[in-house]
Formats: structure tokens, sequence, C-alpha cells
């Protein structure tokens, strides 16, 4: 396997875009940047908002959650998909998480989850339908909102559960992946979960969104390139693993070595009509 060194060596590669200046209008939307959502072990985590700037009421949110390799990135990283989906009618909220290694699992996951469930809280504020939530994340990002689908049982209607999810490039399996884990010091996931799999096998699975599978799950577009970062087998079983329990989901396997944001624009109006599926009301 090589997501271990190639996601680590990705994530040194970053180039953080910039988001629009605070509450500035591009295109029909206004950005509200750096609202704290949580303050935990002393630390502010702050989210960018993208609403479109023609008042409304009872939009859909769209909680969308950066890459890089658990250990890097900014909510800024996704500033053109929080754009976007504003431009479709959504408010976006692009969060940012706490990072490894000063930051090991579940804080990541304990982070996006307190996320969701303050856009629930503050939803009139922002215009938002606490009933219609979705979330989209890429790469590592992407692994964190597989588990917002999976973690935890019942409605997706409240707490941190959301309608749908989109996985950009989402590893699902870090059982499977171990093997690579333990050869390799610099492993970006030995690094977010802070051990080697013979020590923590239960984090392993733990941290695995297939792990957490079941009916109630949130529909599922997984989204892969045949010969990139993250191995197409990530996707295969867990889509495989949703068919087993029988949640809706979907797969699209592109051709190539597109990772991510790299492919966004490929896939971007299938990921717009996957949310808005599941957002009928």
């Amino acid at each position: 396997m090589r997501i271990a060194v190639a996601i680590s060596v990705a994530a040194t590669m970053i180039t953080v875009a910039l988001a629009a200046p605070s509450g500035a209008a591009q295109g029909g939307v206004t950005v509200k940047n750096d609202v704290t959502y949580r303050t935990v072990d002393g630390e502010q985590l702050g989210l960018d908002i993208y609403q479109p700037a023609k008042k409304g009421k009872s939009r859909p949110a769209g909680v969308v959650v950066h890459g890089g390799g658990w250990s890097q990135g900014d909510k800024a990283l996704f500033a053109q998909q929080g754009n976007q989906l504003a431009e479709r009618g959504f408010v976006a909220f692009s969060i940012n998480y706490r990072l490894a290694p000063a930051h090991t699992y579940p804080a990541a996951v304990e982070d996006v989850e307190a996320a969701v469930e303050w856009v629930r809280k503050h939803a009139k504020e922002y215009g938002v339908d606490p009933k219609r939530i979705v979330a989209l994340g890429g790469s590592a990002g992407a692994h964190l909102v597989g588990l917002l689908a999976t973690d935890g049982k019942g409605s997706l209607k409240t707490g941190h559960r959301v309608a749908a999810v989109v996985s950009w490039s989402g590893p699902m399996d870090f059982v499977s992946l171990a093997p690579a884990a333990a050869t390799n010091a610099g492993s970006s996931f030995r690094t977010f979960l802070g051990c080697l799999p013979d020590a923590c096998p239960d984090t392993y699975a733990a941290a695995s969104p297939i792990t957490h599978v079941d009916k109630t799950d949130s529909p599922m577009l997984i989204v892969n390139s045949t010969n990139e970062l993250v191995p197409q087998s990530q996707a295969d079983t867990m889509k495989a693993a949703l068919d087993k329990a029988g949640v809706a989901n979907q797969a699209i396997i592109l051709p190539g070595s597109a990772h991510s944001r790299a492919y966004s624009n490929q896939v971007w109006d299938q990921t717009v009509a996957f949310f808005e599926n599941y957002l009928k009301k």
C-alpha cells in the first residue's frame, strides 16, 4: 500500500487558498470568516460561512471539511467549494479542526461532530433548516465526514447526524491499511491515530467509518480515482458495506490519479445533485 507515504507527502505540498475577506460579497455570496464554533483545551476552533447574498429562510446547510493528512490544512482550502455551494442555494460552513500530532484521534472527529451541532444550534441565525444538513469532505476530511455518516444511530435530523455525505478520496478502513502504517514511521494515519497497529488495533477499527455502518446511516456518495493516493479498494469495500446494510449510496470511480479537490470540477454537479436528492422535504 502506498497511501501512508503518499498522503504524508501530499500534505506537505498543500497551498492554502485565501478565502474572501469577511463580509465580502462575491458572485452573489456573502462570506463571514473566523466564527468560533468551539473552544477546547484553550484552542478556539473557527469556521467560515458562505451565504447566498439574497436573504432566505430555511436553506440547506453544507458542512465542508478540508484535508491535509489530519495534520495540516485549513478551512480556506475549501473556499471555492464553500462559494459554489452558496451559489447553489446552500449556506456553507467550512471548518477547522484540531490537527495531529498534537491532537490524535478522536479529537478531529469530536470537532467535526461539534461543528454540525453548532450549525443546528445557530440555524435560525444563519437562515438554515436544522433538519437539512449535509457534509462534504476531501481526503482526510472525507474520512471525517465518513464518520459523520456512520457514527451513531437513528434520526439524521438531530445531534451531529447529517442528511447525506459526499466523500472525495476518503480512507474508510484503517484496519486494511494497517500493514503500511506498521512499516512507515511517516504514515499520516499512524500519526493521526497516535499508535502502531499492533499496539492499538481497536483504535484502528474504531476510527474506520466502515466499522460503524448500519442501516440508519447517512446516504453517501463515494468518489475515488483508479490510481490515486487513496486506493480504490477503500471506495469499493465501503460501497459493499453500505450495500449490505441497505444504506443508499453511489460510487463514482474516475480514471487516472487525481485526488480529492483535484477532481472537484469533474464531479461538482453530481455532488450537488446527490445532496439535493436527499434534502427533499
